[in-house]
């Protein structure tokens, strides 16, 4: 081992990239292709040394260009590749020139993604194709001898099992896991989905029976293949998985490398799947093969996109858990705040151990410890914020688990059907419910702002700081000049006198009975006409609510009858001023001097000119609160909003493309925890265009035939052109056509009438054409 000690690396090319790698039985050669590459080195202690181009000569074609290569685990001299252009070859290193490329397969109609070679038959070799079939190749025919039918319309990886000798795997761009025996290509042992997205590789444990896979979906899945599949472990990556090696010797451990984005090679330990063990960090492209130097667990080849091949010494590779931060901490939507630390641990050694050991050497190791990657564990601590911060009793509160929140609101939200005040009522309860209290306040805010008698009124305009304001001007100067003949008969019962002002204005004050005697009607009261304002000492309000907050203007208090509340405005003069230093002294002739002062005496205030009011607008309040939401990640209480507010969200100054794109993340969020009903609701009321045609989109559902496993396609329906049948359409229980709602297992796509299929598997569970075990809930 002390010559494998450390990396080495060798640029191959300069004018392609590597696809992959291969090693031959002896561990001393490594074969890597590629796009114009196919070339054999040598493996020494101090680098790689050339062997043979295999692209030599003017002559070349697509079949050079190679995706994937395999070496024969019984001959040194055998290796297969398979092209882009669908040929799979066989080469013998035994010939000269031209004569090394023995056989030259043409069977694939499409892409060939992978080449296998039997490990106990030196002749047989497999490969998968885009055109999704996987055949079988005997290098003493010119042509396949077998050809398997996968259910997808590509294959992206085939291993030989090395626990069963005639088992291989195929692994398709459907997320399927199929398991064939050479012996019986009629249909495949077992079929699984083990991604919900494209699988681009797969590789079998040396001693247990477990199978690797890796996805698009950015995970590993080991696979216990005993009996029925189970998942034993699964671990999580951050880029596409494209390549995925067991480690020699290692039983836990598995190399990985992505397809796009990540360039390093990582090992994992599948038992602490969140971080890698190792990391392997040398390329500058993404990798494209890596293979363990036969037995030797320190060594590892890869090749990549950088048009280099590397010799890694495991010694070398970094460890991402010892940068990692050791110490966390988050906060949860109840104000709970969750802490957690790194916890030692260490060996246990046992009291016969510790007397076999140096005293001194067992004091080192008890302080020091060997702390094991996998077994690495954290103290989690959690803060609770007590209920009088937040103005909830959290006794009163439902223990939430996790998305509850999103789902109990999804369900229980109100959108129309009532009045916008009960609807927020409503929502404002469901929202406390489920412990989303900033949600509450809005709503409560939102039936105060647009639920109100008095704000359903007011006619919101977005307006500009000059043009409207001449607008308002010129209707309340209208308004005055009809009443002028109020004004007059005002006037002409004053009896003091009146004060002038540098504006125009004039105060004037008269007794109580002057103002009864000026009504029209006995006993009631006469009012100053449009353009002026009323102060009492006894007409104070003591309580201001929203219903009659059309009383407020600018922080003054109007008290005067309800039909001029919507003509009044004030200019930014002494009314702005405190009450009592608006009010003018009286002049008190000297006959009345002697008398008290009547009761209660009223004051007016007279403006001949009235100036524009700048009424406060809610709505970008409002528009803030929702873009406030949806950073938070709330998007759903920002949608539900707009929704319930109907006609007046046109007012609020958001852009259609935001709520739009709340619309489309609501409705995915809805989609992936299949709550159908609910998103065909949101998209039902929603007045987006784009949104609304959500629901006129068509959905494909693709079908196998239940006798070949073909896919079922064109407008024929049910029936195979494979294999001419139509037992595809008939019940596997009764053996009628279906005619009703048909089910079937995508297994082994066999199906009928969903009441027969219900009855049968209540106490049963494989399939009864072929036995497969159908999973049906």
């Amino acid at each position: 081992m002390l010559e494998e000690s450390f990396t080495i690396s060798m640029r191959i090319c300069q004018e392609g990239h590597a696809n992959a790698l291969a090693l031959n039985k002896d561990c001393n050669q490594i074969a890597v292709a590629g796009r114009s590459l196919l070339k054999l080195y040598s493996i020494e202690n101090d680098g790689f040394t050339e062997v043979c181009n295999m692209r030599g000569g003017k002559n070349q074609n697509l079949s050079y260009s190679s995706n994937d290569v395999a070496w024969s685990t019984l001959d040194s001299n055998i290796l297969a590749t398979a092209a882009t252009n669908g040929v799979v070859s066989v080469w013998d290193l035994s010939k000269f020139g031209r004569q090394k490329q023995l056989l030259v397969y043409n069977d694939h109609e499409r892409t060939a993604h992978s080449v296998s070679f039997h490990s106990g038959e030196a002749n047989i070799l497999i490969s998968g194709s885009q055109d999704g079939t996987i055949k079988c190749f005997d290098t003493r025919c010119d042509k396949a001898i077998y050809t398997f039918y996968s259910n997808s319309e590509s294959v992206r990886d085939v291993k030989f099992s090395p626990h069963c000798n005639n088992v291989f795997s195929a692994v398709s761009e459907n997320g399927t896991v199929q398991l064939w025996d050479l012996r019986r290509g009629e249909k495949c042992l077992l079929q699984f989905t083990a991604h919900s997205g494209p699988i681009y590789t797969c590789d079998w444990h040396s001693t247990n029976n477990w199978l690797a896979t890796g996805s698009r979906d950015k995970q590993i899945k080991v696979w216990n293949m005993d009996g029925k599949n189970s998942l034993e472990y699964t671990i999580h990556t951050i880029a596409v998985v494209g390549r995925v090696k067991w480690r020699p010797e290692r039983t836990y451990h598995i190399a990985s490398c992505a397809l796009v984005v990540d360039y390093s090679i990582h090992v994992w330990d599948i038992r602490r799947p969140f971080i890698p063990f190792a990391s392997f960090n040398d390329h500058t492209n993404v990798t494209t093969g890596i293979a363990w130097k036969g037995n030797d667990s320190h060594c590892l080849l890869s090749t990549s996109k950088d048009s280099t091949i590397y010799k890694h010494a495991f010694k070398d590779a970094s460890r991402p858990a010892i940068k990692a931060n050791s110490q966390g901490a988050s906060s949860g939507r109840g104000g709970d705040i969750s802490f957690a630390d790194k916890k030692k641990v260490y060996s246990i050694i046992t009291a016969t151990q510790m007397m076999k050991i140096n005293p001194l050497i067992a004091r080192q190791k008890s302080i020091n410890g060997t702390e094991q990657f996998h077994i690495a564990e954290s103290n989690m601590c959690r803060f609770l914020l007590k209920s009088s911060y937040t103005g909830y009793n959290a006794d009163n509160s439902v223990p939430l688990k996790e998305h509850e929140c999103f789902f109990g609101c999804a369900k229980e939200l109100m959108f129309t059907g009532k009045k916008l005040g009960d609807i927020c009522d409503h929502n404002a309860m469901v929202s406390r419910k489920y412990g989303k209290h900033n949600a509450t306040t809005l709503w409560n805010f939102i039936k105060v702002l647009y639920a109100s008698n008095e704000f359903n009124k007011q006619k919101y305009e977005h307006r500009n700081s000059f043009s409207k304001q001449k607008n308002c001007q010129s209707s309340r100067r209208s308004t005055h000049a009809i009443n002028s003949d109020v004004l007059m008969k005002w006037d002409h019962h004053e009896n003091n006198t009146g004060i002038g002002s540098a504006d125009g204005s004039e105060l004037k004050s008269q007794d109580e009975d002057a103002l009864l005697d000026a009504s029209d009607s006995g006993g009631k009261q006469t009012y100053p006409p449009y353009g002026s304002v009323i102060l009492s000492e006894t007409q104070i309000l003591t309580e201001i609510t929203f219903d009659n907050f059309d009383v407020l203007r600018n922080g003054f208090i109007y008290v005067g009858p309800p039909d001029f509340t919507k003509a009044l405005a004030f200019p930014d003069t002494a009314l702005h001023c405190d009450v009592q230093a608006a009010r003018p002294q009286l002049d008190i002739k000297a006959q009345d001097r002697a008398k008290s002062p009547p009761p209660n005496v009223p004051a007016i205030l007279k403006v001949n000119h009235i100036p524009p009011i700048p009424m406060w607008e809610p709505h970008q309040f409002i528009a803030d609160a929702l873009k406030l939401q949806n950073d938070v990640g709330d998007v759903q209480t920002a949608l539900a909003v707009l929704i319930a507010m109907g006609e007046s969200r046109k007012y609020l100054p958001i852009e259609e493309s935001l709520i739009e794109h709340w619309f489309q993340t609501y409705i995915d969020q809805l989609h992936r925890y299949q709550m159908w009903n609910e998103a065909c609701t949101i998209i039902n009321l929603a007045w987006i265009a784009s949104v609304q045609e959500l629901n006129q989109k068509s959905t494909t559902v693709y079908t196998n035939c239940g006798d070949c496993g073909r896919p079922l396609s064109g407008s024929a329906g049910w029936y195979c052109q494979k294999c001419k049948s139509m037992r595809s359409s008939k019940c596997s229980i009764c053996g009628l056509i279906v005619r009703g709602v048909y089910a079937w297992c995508q297994g082994c796509s066999h199906g009928g009438h969903i009441e027969h299929l219900m009855e049968y598997f209540s106490n049963r569970s494989v399939c009864p054409i072929c036995g497969h075990l159908c999973e049906y809930n």
